[in-house]
Formats: structure tokens, sequence, C-alpha cells
């Protein structure tokens, strides 16, 4: 899949964080149609204006996934770096790990999983942690 990056920020981050995940989606789900995906890493401000036009959350959030209707384009995901840097600390684990979780967990949404309830979110979080190369 072809993955598209837009830094608005000046985090050097680099693309191999969220290449090697999205190598891996084949063994971890069935083969997707779309061929294109596109992420922004951002700022709070930013995130939290599309937060709240689109979901109607008046905060910055530290992810947020945008399906398209397309056949070669999966969608977009948006990833606050100071969310995902002042998450990594509060955790213990570094930033790219983070954003490496977040782009899974994002990516995951644009797929097709939730975690309304339990259950999901189990699923959801194997999944993930298969994307990341991590025992669940």
């Amino acid at each position: 899949m072809k993955l598209t990056i837009v830094n608005s920020t000046s985090a050097k981050i680099p693309k191999t964080l969220f290449t090697t995940i999205l190598k891996r989606l084949p063994e971890v789900l069935p083969p997707i149609s779309q061929t294109e995906l596109e992420l922004l890493l951002t700022t709070d401000e930013e995130i939290h204006a599309l937060n709240k036009t689109y979901r109607g959350k008046d905060r910055p959030t530290d992810v947020l996934s945008f399906g398209l209707e397309d056949d070669t384009n999966l969608g977009q995901l948006v990833i606050s770096i100071p969310r995902a840097k002042e998450q990594a600390v509060q955790i213990g684990q570094s930033l790219n790990e983070e954003l490496r979780f977040l782009f899974a967990h994002g990516l995951l949404h644009l797929l097709g999983f939730d975690h309304e309830d339990p259950a999901d979110e189990k699923v959801m979080l194997e999944k993930a942690y298969k994307l990341l190369g991590r025992n669940v």
C-alpha cells in the first residue's frame, strides 16, 4: 500500500515506523482492494479543530480516521504529535512506539474495527498488537 505522509510539525518522524505496519497487514487481515493511504502528522490545535468539526467533540484527541468512498484510497489518518508525546511519557514508552500504536489503531478503524464494547475492544487490540509485531 502506498503511504503518503504530510507532516505539518517540526518533528522528524521516519516513514518506516508506519510502512512496517502496512507490510504486516496481509498477515493479519484479509486482502483489501485499496492501495493508498494518507497520514497527516499534526498539532493539537489542528486535530482539535478537526475533532470539533467532524465529531462534535471540542477537544484535541490523539488519532482520527477518515474513510473515503474510493476504490483506490482507504482514507486519511490524522495523528497529533504533541498528544502522542504526552501519552508516551504517561505510559512510559517511546514516542515512536506510541506513534506506531496510534497508526495501527487508526488503520483498524478505517478497516471497520471499533472498541465500543469490551469484546470488540479485545479483538481490535489483538489485531493492533499483531500489526505491531507484539504478543498480546
